[in-house]
């Protein structure tokens, strides 16, 4: 969806491993740099983080540790909390990319729409339809059911 806005010239999320060469900095002028390893082995994932270009020339990223993404995961995830096999279990690398996908787009132009499409996204629904933003989210807060039903 947010390439379909027409803003975007790229959006992408990556993992670095031990052996790779990573910086990132933050402020006034914030500057990202991550040279993969040749190594076969590359060593265990530290970060992950996610970048967008715009067609305009602005930019965001957002970069976590591997141990600030399993702390989220295990704070927000109720399949995890309550020991069921989900997709942090089964594919940590891609959910954590996912993560730091949406923390980062919280800072770029997106449409009203867009951000009804990622809200959804984390919410659990019992039935199908054509548009699942529109149907009610069934997640069980504390005994309650979630906020955007």
């Amino acid at each position: 969806m947010a390439y379909r806005s027409g803003q975007f010239k790229s959006i992408y999320a990556k993992e670095v491993y031990a052996a790779d060469e990573f910086s990132y900095e933050y402020g006034l002028e914030p500057h990202l740099k991550h040279i993969p390893s040749t190594d076969l082995d590359r060593g265990e994932v530290v970060y992950y983080y996610a970048v967008f270009t715009l067609i305009n020339g602005g930019f965001g990223f957002e970069v976590m540790s591997k141990a600030a993404v399993d702390a989220f995961s295990r704070k927000y995830s109720q399949a995890y909390k309550k020991g069921y096999t989900s997709p942090w279990q089964t594919n940590f690398d891609e959910m954590a990319k996912k993560t730091v996908l949406k923390r980062v787009l919280k800072y770029a132009p997106l449409s009203t729409e867009f951000v009804k499409e990622v809200s959804a996204d984390e919410t659990i629904k019992t039935t199908l339809d054509a548009n699942m933003v529109d149907l009610p989210d069934e997640t069980q807060y504390g005994g309650r059911r979630g906020f955007l039903g």
